[in-house]
């Protein structure tokens, strides 16, 4: 075997896992995280609203059920609020806000049980006239919250969203246009890079054909489509059933994946026309999930503007990667072509799974 075929060899067994892991996943690219928090300002009071899993308790759950019995909670109640209070902190200016009353509400019950597995923590909060005008920082301590966490934050008729998790802890809300650019920017990469179906679209139509041009006006197309949608959603004109579109996406997937290999090859404003056309149902997945925490944003056209940035500058990221791979190899024809159908073939498989998977 020579060196070139020991490196392909490698590089493939390593795709190939990337592609097999993401396939065994339920590939939603969107809005689906493991946690929500809302915040709420007014005049006269705060209010936050956690809510976390049972896990999320350290020495609580005594009989390790996964479930928090009434007798649990009532008589751990004290140190719950302590462990949830050194986990999400709210700062309005420089200054923590006066605690007004703690509650801990279980909501939602498991089947047939007492016991609850999420508990849902409601701060109510003290506020001051000056406090409707300064900025609210909200921070999450990674070391003791290790999921993501969808932050909704209003303030009279204003509204921001962000999302933190363990390597973007913290946020601060009502600041200026440039804080909602950059939460927004990191959203639209973190949409592309960690989608897995989004990823595996893009990868099959890099791999179409080697061409740099024609990568500019395909993603280019593809860009402009999500940011169509993401439009629509962010003005409360569109909103649409994920149920309805998850299919769809897998049926882009899968019929683009037969288009590379049965190599039909499109002229260059046809393929960008369908890649538009494609590409608004991949951003109608994310949009209607979005939809009813974005009608009132305070920066809306920021945030459009700050999501598309990211899903281009992610999917530049992606096109590198794939332009290094075969310029690796590009010297061996054969290699290249067995690089082209292997990825071809394996999100033909990804994208007929998820088909199935979304049917079903």
């Amino acid at each position: 075997m020579t060196v070139l075929s020991a490196h392909f060899c490698r590089l493939s067994a390593l795709w190939i896992s990337v592609f097999l892991f993401g396939s065994c996943q339920i590939a939603q690219a969107h809005l689906i995280s493991a946690g929500n928090a809302a915040i709420t300002v007014n005049p006269d009071r705060g209010v936050l609203l956690v809510g976390v899993p049972v896990s999320f308790f350290k020495g609580i759950d005594q009989n390790q059920d996964g479930l928090l019995q009434p007798n649990e909670i009532k008589e751990n109640r004290l140190q719950m609020i302590e462990q949830l209070e050194r986990a999400f902190q709210l700062k309005i200016g420089d200054a923590a806000l006066e605690v007004v009353d703690d509650q801990l509400i279980t909501s939602i019950k498991a089947d047939h049980q007492d016991g609850a597995p999420q508990i849902e923590w409601l701060r109510l909060l003290k506020i001051q006239p000056p406090d409707l005008t300064l900025p609210i920082e909200v921070t999450m301590n990674k070391a003791l919250v290790t999921s993501e966490y969808v932050i909704q934050v209003k303030r009279m008729d204003s509204e921001e969203l962000a999302v933190l998790n363990p390597s973007r802890p913290s946020h601060t809300f009502f600041k200026n246009n440039w804080g909602t650019l950059q939460s927004f920017f990191v959203e639209g990469w973190v949409h592309i890079v960690t989608g897995y179906d989004h990823l595996i679209f893009i990868l099959v139509l890099l791999v179409a054909a080697i061409n740099l041009k024609r990568w500019l006006w395909v993603l280019s197309s593809f860009t402009v489509a999500h940011g169509v949608t993401y439009s629509l959603a962010t003005f409360g004109l569109v909103q649409v059933k994920p149920e309805w579109i998850e299919p769809i996406i897998a049926l882009t997937i899968l019929a683009t994946a037969a288009f590379g290999l049965f190599k039909v090859h499109l002229q260059i404003r046809t393929e960008m026309l369908m890649v538009f056309s494609l590409g608004l149902f991949h951003g109608l997945g994310f949009a209607s999930a979005m939809a009813s925490q974005l009608n009132a944003l305070r920066f809306p056209i920021t945030s459009v503007i700050g999501f598309n940035l990211g899903v281009e500058v992610g999917q530049i990221a992606v096109a590198l990667g794939v332009w290094l791979f075969f310029n690796a190899i590009k010297n061996s024809t054969e290699w290249t072509e067995r690089a082209k159908s292997v990825t071809l073939w394996i999100s033909f498989l990804a994208g007929g799974h998820w088909l199935f998977e979304r049917i079903s």
